[in-house]
């Protein structure tokens, strides 16, 4: 998290670096930048068919042919492929704009919130007993949420994965386990983005499977096996009409009725499009969540405001007569401090140690004075550590983002940091994430409802400030002390 502020300082605001696999060209030349107004050039320069950064992935491209996921095709020229949604070009257009269909629109994805919230009401009962391996629970969690939005269901693998019925863990041995190639393929391709020969014995020998990139693979097939026997088993009660009504009402039920209503992707493609969507929601959430969490089990006066919040908004606009969260009670309205902490948590510790990576794949385009060729890779770095522009950065303080906050940065040069680009993780442009509303509300979910049920400490005297935590590879989470769960209620 220094890295950003001391590379800016040693080498200033817009200087050019190699990244292998990332960036263009054998060197890999990236455009390392911080200012989002200059960043907001290339994202007006996209066109139709803008750049972004998983057109980098790689080693996920690679793993697509092998496996032969029907997102990939061949292009006209028959030598090289079109990756589809990991590309930029028509099928991207049309695979991306099916997928996003019912995820991006505000009222769709406030429909998915009760799935949701149950999700995390049940989740959050198991909180003690997942106290030694918070990460782990907060990708079950992750699971648990994103799979009642996406089949209407509530998996409880959260819950299934420390009980000690062997029955029980049976049932739920094959979530487990895709959660468990979820987060290896991620790992893998971290480990193997930072060896960039990885990246050239792929692009120079790519009849070469190097002992990473196989087990990369591996992970991934595990994946598509049991994702797929998901969504086809729900596609096979769906022609049966078996759904009950939390199915019926789900992200996968509407996407099969508008894919053969409309036709624009195949069916094959739809089903890829629903598992990738399963699959890249495991990790990134949950470090998110994680961070947020971290934060408030550091600084006990910030948890209670919040639990206090929480509270009266629960009284006033909860459902269930008042004993339950609902859209409501998440509402920036009804809970401002909440929103508060989580701006707060990504300014300090955002999930990527960049705000976002975009390419001016359309045309040239002029940044700080200087004309960048069509083709260019642009990083946008975080300046969140930086005191130039945050008073005590390292401090954990939510009424940063009240408005008399915002309001105060007006017109200084701190009024950077309201800046749209730098509000979340989730990318900005015709390419920002297809499913941050959805991840938005699970983490709203999720920590509104640990607060609400659990004081959350952290069991280890030599751990006091944020200087003492250590964190993981990208996404980055923290790696959690044990922590200290105490019921707010009998």
């Amino acid at each position: 998290y220094e890295y950003n502020n001391e590379y800016r300082q040693k080498f200033g605001n817009f200087t050019k670096g190699g990244f292998p696999g990332f960036g263009t060209g054998l060197h890999g030349d990236m455009h390392f930048i911080y200012d989002p107004d200059e960043m907001a050039k290339v994202v007006r320069s996209e066109g139709a068919y803008p750049s972004g950064l998983v057109e980098k992935l790689w080693a996920w491209r690679r793993a697509m042919v092998e496996s032969g996921s029907s997102l990939v095709s061949r292009k006209e020229n028959g030598e090289s492929y079109d990756y589809g949604l990991f590309d930029n070009g028509k099928t991207w257009k049309r695979q991306r704009t099916f997928l996003q269909t019912g995820m991006l629109d505000p009222k769709a994805a406030r429909g998915f919130l009760p799935g949701i919230i149950l999700a995390a009401e049940n989740a959050s009962r198991e909180a003690p007993l997942h106290a030694h391996d918070v990460n782990e629970y907060l990708n079950y969690t992750a699971f648990d949420m994103f799979c009642s939005f996406m089949f209407g269901q509530q998996m409880r693998t959260a819950t299934s994965v420390v009980s000690t019925d062997e029955v029980v863990r049976g049932e739920n041995a094959e979530n487990e386990r895709f959660v468990t190639a979820a987060l290896g393929v991620f790992d893998k391709t971290n480990k193997m983005n930072l060896f960039p020969f990885e990246y050239l014995l792929a692009t120079y020998l790519p009849f070469y499977k190097t002992t990473k990139f196989t087990g990369l693979q591996k992970d991934w097939n595990t994946v598509r096996e049991v994702g797929l026997s998901k969504i086809h088993d729900f596609i096979d009660r769906y022609d049966q009409n078996k759904l009950d009504d939390m199915e019926k009402a789900s992200y996968l039920a509407g996407a099969i009725g508008r894919q053969r209503e409309t036709g624009e992707v195949t069916e094959d493609e739809m089903v890829e499009l629903c598992l990738t969507a399963l699959f890249v929601g495991v990790d990134t959430t949950s470090s998110v969540t994680a961070w947020n969490l971290m934060h408030l089990a550091l600084n006990p006066q910030s948890q209670q405001k919040l639990y206090s919040e929480l509270s009266t908004s629960l009284e006033e606009k909860g459902s269930d007569g008042s004993t339950r969260v609902n859209a409501d009670v998440l509402g920036k309205k009804v809970s401002p401090y909440l929103h508060m902490c989580i701006r707060e948590s990504h300014r300090l510790h955002p999930a990527f140690f960049a705000a976002m990576w975009k390419g001016n794949s359309h045309k040239d385009v002029e940044i700080h004075g200087e004309i960048l060729p069509k083709g260019s890779m642009v990083q946008l770095g975080h300046i969140s550590y930086d005191a130039e522009y945050v008073d005590e950065p390292k401090q954990y303080r939510p009424e940063r983002w009240t408005e008399e906050g915002v309001a105060s940065r007006k017109g200084t040069k701190s009024e950077v940091l309201d800046h749209p680009f730098l509000r979340d993780p989730f990318s900005q442009g015709a390419r920002r994430c297809p499913g941050s509303r959805v991840a938005s509300n699970e983490i709203l979910a999720m920590i509104s409802q640990l607060v609400l049920d659990w004081k959350i400490s952290i069991q280890d005297d030599t751990i006091t400030s944020l200087d003492d935590i250590k964190y993981d590879a990208s996404p980055i989470k923290p790696i959690f002390p044990t922590l200290k769960f105490e019921a707010r209620t009998t």
